[in-house]
């Protein structure tokens, strides 16, 4: 039964073809191999570790020995004993349509009734029933994380104390809460899955995808967040103290000490370790291990190598808590909130060298990769590709727009080459009109040294403006973080739901050419009988408002505005069907421990799923932008300008997918070749583009949650640009085929942009909004926008072209949105690691926002990275 979990966790969690892929026990890099192997063999280098330290080479080898390890940070399963009892909810994964059908239609699926199986039940006190719901989720993890999962130090060289978080634990739900969830949860799987197999994309309220108050952990401790708490809690009235106010801060309460226990719990098993080592090196080290978890997380730490500690166990109970274990759970400003800890201890005081510094770090790197362990068991790489998103933002401006990059900066920036090619932290880089050049040659060099860059490139100004454009105050915008893959918030007071909705935008040209219907299923898809969905010869459903049909879009004016409708229903749509699953989430899985360390919530006495954050907001992610573009540009010239075509021979075309017919396979190709592309920096196609960009964002910031969470616009196409929302998506009038990938985030459509890579900057920026009248940078997008190009290896061979590219990433500062990230790939080399993947275990690729082990995914990604033109200078 464990084995099915982990087989639908893998599908849930990676979309993997798995007919695709091979099982594979280990993988091991940097290490030796078992059998001597012939290196001719391999036709391409792929990027390697180099000049790790002895510690570091060693917990990097031991971690991809894998199912080899004799430690593992596998799944661990706990119950209350109820018949009732669910230890995992599907809610969490419906923004995963591949999961659906694991989760299943009307029942409850294999993942609860697998897990409850293999839950350990967890003693109760007597009166735990008749506690609030928060409460009781604080009591269970409270004794969860102390009594029932070990507390293990890794190994003789590991830094930090922290093991196991891999947990799927129990709701704790009355019969009757239970019951409830489960009626509600039917209905909106109902809704979230007719959603999908009609063609508009994926929602659902999910976990991580915020950035906690590390700042305030490090300087003030959690005795100073559960003095906090207890004295919010001891100004309420009697009766606040009995309301749901009144529960959640009893339940945070509880939540605030638990960091301190498990401190403990983990300093008494470095005590029993120092006691029964010889190695007097080691006693030393595990000495200064005790001392630190006296103070951390509890009180503020005094160190380097503490502040790591608290940061780690800080992020590995949020990580066991949303028992997603949470993607996107980012770590924010990295150089910035231990920099004054760094510099105390290896600049000013000397107390620990630069090295030493890198081993702390390295231990660090080890362990965030150990999220990975409970999907070890399929999949090459063990099943490791890309899913968390455990993000460190680095450099940035301040307030003044003033560098704040320091020695740290460039210290974690070796930590990551010389730990690359590994997942874990994934690193975001904000760069900026003052970004020194030091750190650009920096950037350049270890580009050069990676196939997918081991970063994504984060740009200061336009980030900035779309901050500044859903709200927030301008004198705190200088401070945001990354979380997830790019996605822009603020740092300890913001959740912002970055991937929770991701809505087709391709559909908008479906209805505008149906009005308001979506296209008849008798050549598109093939939907299985029992689905919630459309069926197989289905005729048009009525979805969106009736906006005209075809022979009443006259002008191009009428078909815009039709589209702008069409639009606009398709934002409403998405807030319905995801206010639903937001509303039960809010009710029935509050995460109290969370919510002590995002401000606003202890302040209003609401759990972080319930409103309480200071500043909250849910992300509408554009699937399918430039597909959207250039099918309207397609239609505004063959259509209203040329007269080429009517508005019925089209949609005619689409029906029939462009083929039976000699007329529609020209049709197609004249579409594909002659029309107008976004990605050239033309002026009638960028205009197009950045009006359609604008009324997306406009209309997004219209709507609400329930929870009293605000929408917002972005773009980022995740995996289903290429994937299931691929899959129901008919022909389009940009001469894309029905089934056939969509295009990526905020990208051209592949093969379109071919004027190259400063166009499509160009383009890209204007797209978001460009500038106004003072040269300032406007952007449409406050969650941001994933930007991916691929350029060929030889580029950068040598001083000439380095010197190129840092002038590039100049003009992009200037000129391009909100997020690049790089692919320096050569198309044979992709080819060659199909056809002999046991080569390229390590190859690293950027997908969409992040980094993934290229022979780990699925053939359609493969195939539709390869496919990307790659760019000269």
């Amino acid at each position: 039964m464990r084995d099915i979990f982990i087989i639908a966790s893998y599908l849930l969690l990676y979309g993997e073809d798995l007919k695709t892929q091979v099982l594979e026990q280990k993988t091991m890099s940097n290490s030796k191999p078992k059998h001597k192997q012939n290196l001719k063999q391999y036709k391409f280098q792929i990027a390697k570790p180099h000049d790790l330290s002895p510690r570091s080479k060693s917990l990097r080898d031991y971690y991809f020995k894998g199912l080899d390890r004799k430690w593992n940070n596998d799944y661990m399963f706990f119950t209350t004993g109820t018949d009732w009892d669910r230890l995992w909810w599907g809610g969490d994964y419906y923004i995963v349509p591949e999961m659906y059908q694991f989760i299943g239609e009307a029942d409850d699926g294999v993942f609860p009734s697998s897990a409850k199986l293999m839950g350990i039940p967890i003693d109760l006190p007597e009166d735990f029933w008749d506690k609030s719901l928060p409460e009781r989720r604080m009591i269970f993890f409270n004794k969860m994380m102390l009594n029932h999962i070990p507390q293990e130090i890794i190994g003789n060289l590991d830094l930090i104390a922290g093991g196991r978080f891999n947990v799927q634990w129990s709701k704790c739900l009355t019969e009757e809460e239970e019951k409830e969830l489960f009626k509600q949860d039917i209905k909106n799987r109902k809704e979230v899955y007719k959603y999908h197999r009609y063609g508009f994309g994926n929602v659902g309220a999910t976990a991580g995808h915020l950035i906690p108050d590390h700042k305030t952990v490090l300087e003030k401790g959690f005795k100073f967040i559960y003095n906090k708490i207890k004295q919010k809690y001891d100004s309420l009235s009697p009766s606040d103290k009995t309301s749901p106010k009144g529960n959640e801060l009893r339940a945070m309460m509880i939540g605030a000490q638990i960091p301190r226990r498990l401190a403990a719990k983990y300093r008494e098993e470095c005590i029993a370790l120092r006691d029964n080592t010889k190695d007097e090196n080691r006693r030393h080290e595990l000495d200064i291990i005790i001392k630190n978890l006296e103070v951390v997380p509890w009180n503020p730490a005094q160190t380097f190598w503490q502040a790591i500690q608290a940061i780690w166990l800080t992020h590995m109970l949020i990580m066991a808590e949303e028992s997603y274990p949470g993607p996107g759970v980012s770590f924010g400003r990295f150089d910035q909130i231990l920099w004054p800890y760094y510099k105390k201890d290896v600049i000013d005081e000397k107390t620990i060298s630069k090295d030493f510094a890198k081993d702390i770090l390295g231990c660090f790197w080890f362990h965030c990769n150990t999220v990975y362990d409970a999907q070890m068991c399929l999949g090459r790489n063990h099943g490791i590709t890309s899913a968390y998103g455990q993000l460190i933002t680095l450099s940035g401006c301040d307030q003044n727009g003033e560098d704040l990059t320091n020695e740290l900066t460039y210290t974690t920036l070796e930590v990551i080459d010389e730990w690359s090619p590994i997942l874990e932290p994934k690193p975001n880089i904000r760069l900026h009109r003052n970004s020194p050049d030091k750190l650009l040659q920096i950037i350049v060099e270890m580009i050069t040294r990676a196939q997918g860059a081991p970063f994504i490139l984060n740009f200061d100004e336009r980030s900035m403006a779309g901050l500044i454009l859903e709200g927030l105050p301008e004198d705190k915008v200088w401070d945001y973080g990354c979380v997830g893959c790019l996605e822009n918030t603020l740092q300890g007071c913001d959740r912002s739901g970055t991937v929770n909705c991701n809505p087709n935008l391709a559909s908008t040209i479906e209805l505008t050419l149906n009005n308001g219907k979506n296209m008849p299923y008798e050549k598109r898809v093939v939907i299985l009988p029992n689905q919630v969905g459309p069926k197989y010869g289905e005729k048009g459903k009525q979805w969106g408002p009736k906006t005209g049909n075809i022979e009443e879009l006259n002008t191009w004016e009428d078909f815009w505005q039709a589209w702008v409708e069409q639009a606009k229903f398709l934002i409403k749509h998405t807030c319905n069907v995801y206010n639903l699953t937001e509303k039960t989430r809010s009710e029935f899985l509050p995460t109290p421990y969370l919510s002590t360390i995002v401000e606003g919530c202890v302040e209003r006495g609401l759990d972080i799923r319930n409103g309480g954050p200071k500043y909250r907001f849910i992300t509408i992610q554009g699937v399918g932008y430039a597909t959207t573009v250039d099918s309207l540009l397609a239609i505004k010239k063959f259509v209203y300008d040329e007269k080429k075509y009517t508005l019925a021979e089209v949609k005619e075309a689409l029906i029939n997918d462009y083929t039976g017919k000699k007329e529609y396979e020209i049709m197609r190709s004249i579409f594909e070749n002659r029309a107008p592309k976004f990605g050239n920096d033309e002026t009638e196609a960028d205009r197009v583009a950045q009006n359609v960009m604008k009324a997306w964002s406009q209309e997004a910031l219209q709507h609400k949650t329930p929870t009293d969470f605000r929408f917002r616009g972005g773009m980022l196409s995740w995996n289903y640009w290429a994937g299931e929302d691929a899959a129901y998506t008919p022909a389009t009038p940009n001469g894309r085929h029905a089934g056939t990938f969509l295009s990526n985030a905020i990208c051209p459509t592949n093969g379109a942009d071919v004027k190259g890579p400063t166009s499509v900057t160009n383009s890209v920026g204007t797209s978001l909004g460009g500038k106004n009248d003072k040269g300032e940078h406007i952007n449409y997008l406050p969650n941001g926008a994933s930007h991916t190009l691929t350029f060929n290896p030889s580029i950068l061979r040598d001083p000439e072209h380095i010197e190129k590219f840092k002038a590039y990433l100049r003009g992009y500062i200037e000129n391009g949105g909100t997020a690049l990230q790089i692919n320096l790939m050569d198309s044979e080399m992709l080819k060659d690691a199909q056809k002999h993947p046991k080569n390229y275990k390590n190859l690293l690729v950027r997908v969409t926002g992040y980094n993934a082990y290229f022979t780990s995914i699925g053939k359609e990604l493969q195939d539709e990275i390869i496919a990307r033109e790659s760019h000269d200078i």
